[in-house]
């Protein structure tokens, strides 16, 4: 039975089943009343039913051709003193193996399914350790970090000078920055993941609500004499989205931009209303950009990639994936496309209409 429901082309399974039927409804016939095949005839029928490439079509033909074999059998070797008797039972065992031939693929397929939620919970699980191991790992640097200078700091403090102290505080406020900013994440990963996430749409200047946001961002490219500047065609447009979540989007993609952008450089946001449906927002930088084969993993958790920021700043790979969960719940698509220029060209859509 192994080898049989091992065999790859259905057709050649359904020509088995029904010459091993055949063979039975021959036996059935040589023996005539002296052995019952009743039984005999359900095994090609099961072994059809429980073959993985096998749709109903087949096995309702099986379930006929073995009900006519047996009518057949039974109506040459049996006396009847009507037509109507053998008919009758050829009619019950058709839908006797009907039924169980049904009943045997729709337990198959429940199985097939069963099988695929286990294989799906095991990816899940997988995924799970990993993303764990990856923020333990994400987290104990930078603690890490901090615990050693506050020991060094405790320890040493009569003999350090003022301005050693003073470097020391700053790089234990900037690595406890850094672990607030991926506890974070984390925080919104568990938001977003579990559905507790709740869209505060209203209407606004999608235009003034992206120069805002870089005004903010140009503090940060301040220090890589980094200039960021839009391009629209259009002085306003009304686009209703949630401004907080979706400004976690923009500063994600200008902050990326910053960190991957050589000092003294550019980077542009260019809005696109995309005929009358949707906006499509750019941000696109001339830095060092991203090698094509790591790109499509780069709306994954905890993905970075090979290219290094250029003033060494730290990326925690949460940053897109988060902001790809935000544009799904906005009904809009992220990705990252070919730039013209050397760099990255990163974009979203917002549709007009959000239900």
């Amino acid at each position: 039975m192994i080898a049989y429901l091992k065999i790859e082309n259905k057709f050649i399974v359904l020509s088995i089943s029904l010459l091993l039927m055949s063979l039975v409804g021959y036996f059935d016939y040589i023996t005539g009343e002296e052995l019952s095949f009743s039984f005999f005839y359900l095994i090609p029928i099961s072994f059809l039913a429980l073959y993985k490439n096998i749709k109903l079509f087949p096995i309702i033909i099986s379930s006929v051709f073995a009900a006519i074999l047996w009518f057949i059998s039974e109506y040459l070797t049996r006396q009847y003193s009507s037509l109507l008797y053998p008919i009758w039972n050829a009619v019950v065992r058709l839908v006797f193996f009907l039924n169980t031939g049904i009943l045997l693929y729709y337990l198959r397929e429940k199985q097939k399914q069963l099988n695929d939620l286990n294989q799906k919970l095991k990816e899940l699980n997988q995924e799970k350790n990993k993303f764990i191991g990856i923020a333990a790992h994400d987290l104990r640097n930078p603690i890490g970090g901090v615990y050693a200078l506050a020991e060094n700091l405790h320890e040493d403090f009569v003999r350090l000078s003022n301005k050693e102290i003073f470097e020391a505080v700053g790089l234990i406020k900037e690595l406890s920055n850094n672990s607030l900013s991926i506890i974070s994440n984390l925080l919104d990963i568990s938001k977003i993941e579990s559905g507790r996430v709740d869209l505060n749409l209203a209407e606004y200047d999608y235009i003034s609500f992206i120069k805002n946001h870089i005004e903010l961002n140009q503090i940060i490219a301040n220090h890589k004499n980094i200039t960021i500047k839009i391009v629209c065609s259009e002085n306003q447009i009304l686009l209703k989205f949630d401004a907080a979540h979706l400004g976690e989007v923009i500063d994600n993609l200008l902050t990326n931009s910053i960190k991957y952008s050589n000092p003294d450089s550019g980077i542009v946001v260019r809005i696109t209303r995309k005929n009358d449906s949707e906006i499509l927002t750019e941000v696109l930088d001339n830095g060092i950009g991203i090698p094509k084969e790591e790109q499509e993993q780069l709306f994954n958790y905890f993905q970075k990639t090979s290219s290094k920021p250029t003033a060494g700043e730290v990326s925690t790979g949460l940053g897109l994936a988060i902001s790809k969960k935000i544009i799904l719940l906005h009904n809009g698509k992220i990705g990252m496309k070919d730039n013209d220029f050397k760099g990255s060209n990163f974009y979203y859509t917002i549709p007009f209409k959000q239900e």
